[in-house]
């Protein structure tokens, strides 16, 4: 597949008045239709961070997956995102071989191909690191978190569809920060004053996404992205149940010990089955 070097998208929908102001992103405006305005909140959440001064700290590298694989990325929303939804999955940030190559939350090639049938042109981001090379859906490197999260649901939900139909999947950051090494940089080993923009701007986004989609239960897909999803519903009081999904990552030790099991009861102690599984199947 043909990727374009140095090509960006500056503003995913062409309006100069809806860029990130210097006090975090703005809110979303009146778009067609929800897909739209999801990706509005998003692009001026990840213009933001991404134009965040790093200097200090062991951010060398920041990937826009909502920029570089904006294509794939708008086309999985307009597919699958149509309106309110009872049940969001929330992530922590892309990951190096899906979602940072795709476009897609979770997003591994072979998901991405075969079950949720998203394929586009994806570009180069700039000042990538050689370890962690974007070679969009020509990616041959596996990410073992999109495969286990997308296979339960094949199996649960059967069809992306019905999966969709009462759900959607986002992450709380929508950019990848790596270090020199290109690991992955999270909060903790951040600059207080620079981690507290970052997650401030991602919660006002996230509090959006939530008065758009209006879900019953967030959960939160490890301990930080259900950390941020519950202080966020406390804080502004808003009645909607919080719970809890073990990252399927393979550097979880737990996770590598039946992760599709412990999952699955996770999801029915919670008592989102009847969203995700086809009525008859209920």
């Amino acid at each position: 597949m043909l990727r374009l070097n140095n090509v960006q998208m500056s503003n995913v929908n062409g309006n100069e008045e809806d860029k990130d102001t210097d006090n975090g992103p703005r809110s979303a405006k009146c778009f067609k239709t929800v897909g739209d305005q999801f990706m509005n909140i998003e692009v001026n959440l990840a213009s933001y961070i991404t134009n965040l001064d790093y200097s200090g700290t062991e951010v060398k590298h920041v990937y826009n997956p909502i920029d570089y694989a904006g294509q794939p990325h708008k086309l999985f929303l307009n597919k699958y995102l149509d309106g309110e939804k009872k049940v969001l999955f929330l992530g922590m940030n892309p990951g190096p071989w899906g979602m940072c190559q795709t476009g897609v939350p979770f997003g591994d090639v072979d998901s991405c191909l075969n079950f949720l049938g998203i394929f586009d042109t994806v570009h180069n981001p700039p000042n990538s690191h050689p370890k962690r090379p974007v070679s969009g859906f020509e990616c041959n490197r596996k990410e073992v978190s999109g495969q286990r999260f997308w296979n339960l649901f094949k199996t649960l939900s059967g069809t992306p569809e019905q999966f969709f139909r009462n759900a959607f999947v986002c992450n709380h950051c929508p950019v990848a920060l790596m270090k020199e090494s290109g690991k992955n940089v999270t909060p903790p080993e951040m600059p207080i004053d620079i981690r507290t923009m970052i997650v401030e701007a991602c919660d006002k986004a996230l509090l959006e996404m939530l008065d758009l989609l209006k879900p019953e239960i967030i959960i939160g897909i490890g301990k930080f992205a259900e950390k941020r999803a519950k202080d966020l519903v406390k804080k502004n009081g808003r009645k909607i149940t919080v719970g809890f999904l073990m990252h399927p990552s393979p550097i979880n030790p737990q996770a590598n010990k039946g992760w599709n099991d412990i999952a699955r009861q996770s999801l029915v102690d919670l008592d989102v089955i009847k969203y995700l599984k086809p009525d008859e199947l209920i």
